[in-house]
């Protein structure tokens, strides 16, 4: 018989053992080259590289209010860490710290790295309210750590902090005696959803539904509190909530998302916890619509082969015990379907076929749903509730015997990874070099120049037929990263919300300029081949050459640069000749 100290010591321990299995799941997906944090070139593709650049413009930007303010990216449309999704957490923490920190330094590879270990010891906590039993509490937290909806949000790393939808899990699940219980948890909540809140958008509303529904639980049906301390929490925490969104400049920066739309199609099929998306090597991908893989919900073939175990047999030997614990969790419950109706949307799908369509009742309604367009998103906690109620399913119908529910785990665990195959195809780390100009010629840029500005400015996702230009998708991070290492500022980038009617004034504005020759000398203009002919007529004014592929004009009468591109090749009116990234 195990001493009582020493099981309280493997109480402790075993989290941080789970943690472990998180860090060594990073590694075994090929995570070793992220750790490196002066290695870019695998976050040169998608949304990593802005978040990357966002990140990089903040540390060598003043401090200022909101915290996270980045003036020197799309200049001078409002931008923050916050819109450029560069963690705003992590970004100010690295911030006091940037003047010894090398010229490329990335953090996303420790945040990943962290955040699959943080799902580990948080999947302990959880496995621990239902077995004692170390072993069956890591494989459990195996499980939690190999859910595919976290690995597959690595290509957006803010979102990949589900360890704190697990961690209010373990709250919401956790038994409480009294007040002080009730109030401990609470203060957990809160601290969670404020550290959301300087995360991510999505996280932080899911964090505080969940929050809201612990806050419930504690009035009815536990009754540790009473409905006028329910009510105080409550403002308490929207207070909190908002003050961290205006602290990070999600609000009250002009900035309304009214760019934003297509709410429903980044929704999430009915049958998301089944489809695995190609996340499979045995598993068939349902049909779903286009941009569905938002709502990705697969819970992994180990999980679907262990429910399909446990719900083995008669309803009546399983169904009594979950109805009484689901009823006794019903604010928990009610908080999850809820997020998961809203990830169906108003137009909801079953192998990608309409079942429900309620979009003209709901269209009033878009301007505020479309500021969460990719709703399928809130699909997670649904994934994360089923698997806890699977596991403690297991361990509740082999309670009489454990070694059955231990190899049932194990089976589970070894099936959830043989049949990921992302493992296999270590496609997660990708090299994809980070997009850089490196021409000699850019040595020659000296330090008069202060801004690059695209003609017509490259705002990613905005309508406005202002902007309409020819420019690859990703020259706008070639010059960002040129104007970060020579301390310039840009007027072009990808913010996740834009003030349209801004984003038309700006550029009006410098079409204004342009048309009437008032070019500054401290600006290097990048020039859309089908605009060129509005610099070449300014004749003896401008000096325009060719670099690396780029039409680029300056206005000064004098300097290093400007004789680079006398001796450059013509400009020329076709989209610049410089290929995309992978």
């Amino acid at each position: 018989m195990t001493p009582p100290r020493m099981e309280e010591r493997q109480a402790r321990l075993v989290p941080w053992l789970a943690a472990l299995l998180g860090f060594l799941w990073f590694i075994a997906l090929g995570g070793w080259r992220a750790l490196s944090p002066t290695d870019l070139d695998w976050l040169g593709w998608g949304d990593q590289s802005q978040q990357v650049i966002g990140w990089l413009f903040f540390r060598d930007a003043p401090w200022g209010f909101p915290l996270g303010k980045t003036p020197g990216l799309m200049r001078p449309l409002t931008m923050s860490v916050g819109f450029s999704d560069s963690n705003p957490w992590m970004s100010v923490a690295f911030k006091p710290f940037s003047p010894w920190l090398p010229q490329d330094f990335q953090f996303v590879g420790l945040w990943l790295a962290s955040c699959l270990a943080l799902q580990g010891f948080m999947g302990a906590k959880v496995m621990a309210l239902f077995t004692p039993r170390p072993g069956q509490q890591l494989l459990g937290a195996a499980l939690f750590i190999l859910a595919p909806i976290l690995v597959f949000r690595f290509g957006h790393s803010n979102l990949s902090a589900h360890w704190m939808l697990t961690a209010l899990l373990w709250l919401s699940l956790r038994p409480r005696a009294n007040a002080p219980d009730a109030w401990r948890a609470l203060g957990g909540a809160l601290l969670l959803s404020v550290f959301a809140a300087g995360t991510h958008p999505y996280l932080a509303i899911m964090t505080f539904a969940l929050t809201l529904a612990l806050l419930v639980s504690t009035v009815h049906p536990e009754r540790l509190l009473g409905w006028r301390q329910a009510v105080i929490a409550f403002v308490a925490a929207n207070l909190v909530m908002l003050g961290v969104f205006f602290l990070f400049g999600y609000m009250g920066q002009d900035v309304r998302g009214d760019a934003a739309s297509g709410f429903g199609d980044y929704s999430a099929d009915m049958l998301t916890l089944f489809n695995p998306f190609g996340w499979s090597r045995v598993l068939p991908w349902i049909p779903t619509r286009p941009g569905q893989y938002e709502g990705l919900g697969f819970l992994g073939s180990g999980v679907l082969v262990l429910a399909l175990v446990v719900l083995a047999g008669k309803p009546s030997d399983w169904w009594p015990q979950a109805r009484t614990q689901l009823k006794a969790r019903w604010p928990l419950v009610a908080a999850v379907v809820l997020m998961m109706l809203f990830a169906f949307s108003t137009t909801m799908t079953a192998g990608g076929v309409t079942v429900v369509s309620m979009r003209k009742v709901t269209q009033p309604l878009m301007p505020v749903l479309n500021m969460f367009r990719a709703s399928g998103r809130f699909i997670w906690p649904m994934h994360y509730l089923v698997l806890t109620c699977v596991l403690g399913l297991v361990l509740w119908r082999w309670r009489r015997h454990p070694a059955v529910a231990t190899g049932v785990l194990l089976g589970a665990v070894a099936i959830q990874v043989a049949d990921t195959a992302t493992l296999w195809g270590q496609d997660r780390f990708r090299t994809a070099s980070w997009p850089r100009l490196r021409a000699p010629e850019w040595a020659h840029l000296d330090a008069s120049y202060r801004h690059v500005v695209m003609f017509p400015p490259y705002i990613h996702g905005s309508m406005e037929p202002c902007v309409d230009n020819t420019f690859a998708s990703d020259d706008h991070m070639r010059w960002a990263d040129l104007a970060y290492r020579k301390g310039m500022t840009t007027n072009s980038g990808y913010s996740t919300r834009l003030n349209e009617r801004h984003v038309a004034t700006v550029c009006s504005a410098l079409k204004e300029d342009v048309a009437n020759g008032r070019l500054a000398d401290d600006t290097l203009y990048v020039v859309d081949g089908p605009r060129l002919a509005q610099f070449q007529r300014l004749g003896e004014r401008v000096t325009c050459g060719t670099v690396e592929g780029f039409n680029v004009c300056v206005a000064s009468s004098s300097g290093k640069f400007r004789e680079v591109l006398l001796h450059a090749a013509a400009p020329t009116q076709e989209p610049p000749a410089v290929t995309n990234s992978p």
